[in-house]
C-alpha cells in the first residue's frame, strides 16, 4: 500500500496545498497503512474495516474521526480513478459532530474592555488619531457583533447617522443600527480624526491603518489584542469573543432566535442556535450560584 501512499502525496502536492494539509494526510494514511500490515487484510478490509475502526475510537474528537474518514476517501477515489483500482465501495458511517460552544466575555470583562475607552486621550496626535480610531472598532464590535472582515470591508458610504450597510459572507449585506448615543459620538469622534491618517487616491475605506491605506483583519486583531492587554481581561480571548458575547448577550435579555440570526448575518438559524447552550449553561450557573438551595 505504501507505494499508492506515496503516489497519492504527490498527486496531492501538485494541488498547492498547505504544508499542514499534506502532513496530515500523510499521518491519516501511514496509521491506514499500519493497519493494513498489522491485519494482513486486503484492500477493501482495511479501508472499510479502518474507517470502522476510527468511528469507534473514543479517544479521537469528532472532528479528528471526520477530518481522517475524509482523507481515506479521497484516497480510496485516488486509488479508483487514477491508479484504476477496483474496490469495493466505502461504509457510509456519520460522525456525530461534538458541540463546541462558542467562547464569550463576562459582563465584568465587557466592562473592563470598555473602562479602557475613558482613560484620558494621550497627549501625541498620532496616539490619540490611532487611540480614537481602535475604540470605534471596538465599539462597533461590541454593540453589533460584527466580524473582523466586516469591519475591514466597512466603506464611508456604508455608515449614516447610526445605520451601517454590513457586506458579510457571500457577499450578503444586512442593515444594522447603533442606537446608543455615546456609541455614535465615539464612531463620530473618529471620523473627524480621520483626515489625519492620510487617505491614499481617495481611499473609501472606513477605517485605515497609519498608511492611510485599509485596516486589515491582522490590523484588527492586533488591536483587540492591545486592548485586552490593557484591560486584563482573558488572555486567550479573540475579537470573536465580541461576536459571542454580543449574540448570547442578546439571548439572554430575550431577543428571539430569528432576530438574532438576522443581526448576526447567519444563513442557516442552526448556526444560531448554539448560543441557546450557551444561555441554557449561564441559566445553570446563576441557578447554582443564587437559588434558595445554594448553600445546603
Amino acid at each position: 500500500m505504501n507505494p499508492y501512499i506515496k503516489k497519492f502525496l504527490k498527486y496531492k502536492q501538485l494541488q498547492n496545498l498547505s504544508k499542514k494539509t499534506l502532513t496530515a494526510y500523510q499521518t491519516d494514511l501511514r496509521q491506514l497503512n499500519k493497519y493494513y500490515f498489522d491485519h494482513s487484510a486486503n484492500f477493501d478490509d482495511s479501508f472499510s474495516n479502518f474507517i470502522h475502526f476510527i468511528s469507534e475510537t473514543p479517544s479521537l474528537k469528532p472532528s479528528s474521526k471526520q477530518r481522517k474518514i475524509i482523507t481515506l476517501k479521497m484516497f480510496w477515489h485516488f486509488l479508483v480513478t487514477q491508479e484504476n483500482l477496483s474496490l469495493l465501495p466505502l461504509p457510509n458511517i456519520e460522525i456525530r459532530k461534538g458541540i463546541r460552544l462558542p467562547k464569550t466575555l463576562t459582563t465584568d470583562e465587557l466592562n473592563q474592555l470598555t473602562a479602557v475607552f475613558n482613560r484620558t486621550l494621550p497627549k501625541s496626535s498620532l496616539k490619540k488619531r490611532d487611540f480614537l480610531r481602535d475604540i470605534a472598532i471596538l465599539e462597533i464590535m461590541i454593540n453589533l457583533g460584527l466580524r473582523i472582515s466586516e469591519i475591514s470591508n466597512m466603506n464611508l458610504s456604508d455608515y449614516n447617522s447610526g445605520a451601517l450597510v454590513v457586506h458579510g459572507k457571500n457577499n450578503k449585506e444586512r442593515l444594522l443600527f447603533i442606537t446608543n448615543d455615546l456609541s455614535k459620538e465615539i464612531i463620530d469622534n473618529y471620523l473627524t480624526t480621520r483626515i489625519s491618517f492620510s487617505p491614499k487616491n481617495e481611499e473609501q475605506a472606513f477605517f485605515l491603518n497609519k498608511y492611510g491605506s485599509r485596516l486589515s483583519i491582522f490590523g484588527i486583531s492586533n488591536i483587540y489584542k492591545k486592548f485586552k492587554e490593557l484591560a486584563q481581561i482573558n488572555s486567550s480571548s479573540t475579537p470573536h469573543y465580541l461576536r459571542h458575547s454580543f449574540a448570547t448577550n442578546l439571548l439572554n435579555n430575550g431577543a428571539n432566535l430569528r432576530d438574532i440570526q438576522e443581526l448576526l448575518g447567519h444563513s442557516n438559524i442552526s448556526t444560531t442556535e448554539i448560543y441557546t447552550s450557551v444561555s441554557s449553561t449561564r441559566k445553570k450557573e446563576v441557578l447554582s450560584m443564587y437559588g434558595f438551595r445554594k448553600n445546603i
